[in-house]
């Protein structure tokens, strides 16, 4: 049941040394999204060899949008981002040795949405009744109401990104997890975008409360129940129980969950973790599929402008350091990974996830529909290249080049123990080794971002330059400490012109 596909932290690590930097700026945290284009891939501080003109051209820069694309990815007609038609037999045509670049990125797009890989996720019959006798009153058509995208094509209400899947729950059939669980949503200004990271998913309330209504159906309170859910559910289930066939269906149900072999019980406390959770993070390394008994939140990144070779080369890069902890070398071991947990017993060979992988590398950020001012952009580009903020993104798409010590950033450090490593850095719960630190990540599309800093504790950018305050939460995993360069050294002014500039990526 977890959703890893937008986490996974194994492989090798950045082995470089530290190189001497400046303290991360700007952005160092604020990109999640992804994306930018770094003019010259270098990583000075600027002020010297040119004037002003020349730092704001060699600060990073939208990259162009691809000529002639294959998929349409971003629209406010969400039919025409699924473009069912077009996907419709790509992977087919791929199995039968189609190798034409188009038909396989529709293959890859097909993968994207509906792919589950033989992974195991949640009991049919459980979402079935879920939605029937709580999609109105709880968690809304297609589970729209914990930031899910209600699959137009479903007659049962189920969303985008749960699809059918060999991996059965003991005897029964279940609904997986695709990437478009996580890295599919409904931007703020209204458009679908496909590599988006969901960030208003709310990953810690379906866990949390998956199991609840049928639990209270029988005793509303139900001590075993969160009393946050207890309160919740009061009236939903309520209306429920009035229903007619509501007993019969809740009897079908828990006789078809018997033969799920489904695990015990979120404790209050783990339910009570979950719900604390900020919509679009997550600790997804818990049960009730791999434990690694440390609780780590992680911000869902979106999966734009993937930095191919040569770019990374130019950056100086030593692979394409995907996760936050930056030691995933490529997204082929990141898939792979996905598949690996998700305990999928297919085998699925390089040659068959990448139509996947040429999919998502070929995902570029939409650009911003506000009118940004051109002076300010520029303004904003020149203080983030004369105020050092390269040293840190010289990255190809603006992230870093190395992984950065949470010291060197001032933030939760409590994602450092994910895996739970040992003195040697090596994970108890799998064969690759954890960096304990974080990357700076790629910066585009910011404008739609509403999580900043590594696990989601920054709502805004004008948090994270502190022109409105930060969530005070000192929940573990969930601070919002940190990133300081941000808030110190600069005038309002300075600030506004550099988020500007942000937003224009």
């Amino acid at each position: 049941m977890r959703c890893l596909v937008f986490a996974l932290i194994f492989t090798t690590a950045c082995n470089r040394e530290p190189e001497p930097v400046q303290p991360p700026s700007v952005g160092a945290t604020a990109g999640g999204a992804a994306g930018g284009d770094v003019a010259t891939g270098g990583g000075s501080s600027g002020g010297t060899g040119g004037g002003t003109a020349d730092l704001a051209e060699r600060a990073p820069k939208r990259w162009p949008a691809l000529a002639n694309p294959a998929t349409h990815d971003v629209d406010v007609d969400l039919a025409a981002v699924l473009e069912a038609q077009s996907l419709a037999g790509a992977c087919d045509a791929v199995k039968n040795g189609a190798t034409d670049r188009p038909t396989r990125l529709r293959c890859g797009k097909w993968m994207f949405f509906y792919e589950t890989f033989g992974t195991t996720g949640v009991p049919v019959p459980l979402l079935d009744f879920l939605q029937k006798h709580y999609g109105d009153s709880y968690y809304g058509r297609g589970f729209s109401r914990l930031g899910f995208i209600p699959d137009p094509a479903s007659m049962k209400g189920m969303p985008l990104g749960l699809a059918p899947t060999t991996g059965k729950a003991g005897t029964v059939s279940t609904l997986a997890f695709t990437c478009a669980s996580c890295h599919f949503g409904k931007m703020p200004d209204g458009r679908y975008a496909v590599g988006y990271g969901n960030l208003s998913l709310d990953y810690g309330k379906l866990l949390a409360s998956l199991g609840a209504p049928l639990t209270l159906s029988s005793n509303a309170s139900d001590p075993k129940v969160h009393l946050q859910l207890r309160q919740e559910l009061a009236a939903p289930v309520a209306a429920a129980k009035m229903q007619s066939s509501y007993q019969i269906d809740l009897g079908i149900a828990g006789l078809q969950l018997l033969g799920a072999g489904m695990g015990g019980q979120l404790t209050v406390d783990e339910q009570g973790r979950f719900l604390a959770l900020r919509t679009g993070t997550m600790d997804f390394m818990t049960k009730p599929l791999v434990e690694d008994h440390v609780w780590t939140v992680s911000r869902i990144m979106s999966l734009w402008n993937l930095p191919d070779a040569e770019r990374r080369t130019s950056a100086g890069m030593p692979h394409e350091m995907l996760s936050w902890n930056g030691g995933v070398d490529t997204l082929e071991s990141f898939l792979a990974g996905f598949v690996t947990y998700g305990q999928s017993q297919v085998e699925w060979s390089p040659a068959r996830l990448s139509p996947l992988a040429d999919y998502v590398r070929s995902l570029r950020a939409p650009a911003t529909l506000a009118l940004l001012e051109a002076d300010e952009v520029k303004e904003g580009a020149r203080l983030f290249v004369g105020m050092g903020c390269l040293e840190c993104h010289k990255g190809a798409s603006g992230e870093g080049a190395r992984v950065f010590t949470f010291d060197e950033l001032g933030t939760d450090a409590t994602y450092a123990t994910i895996y739970n490593p040992g003195p040697d850095g090596k994970s108890p719960v799998g064969d690759f080794f954890v960096t304990r630190g974080v990357k700076a990540p790629r910066m585009a599309g910011l404008f739609s971002q509403t999580r900043f800093l590594h696990n989601g504790a920054v709502a805004t950018l004008e948090e994270l330059f502190c022109l409105s305050p930060r969530d005070p939460s000192r929940v573990e995993g969930q601070r919002s400490d940190g990133h300081g360069m941000t808030c110190q050294g600069l005038t309002e002014l300075e600030k506004r012109r550099l988020i500007t500039y942000l937003k224009s990526l």
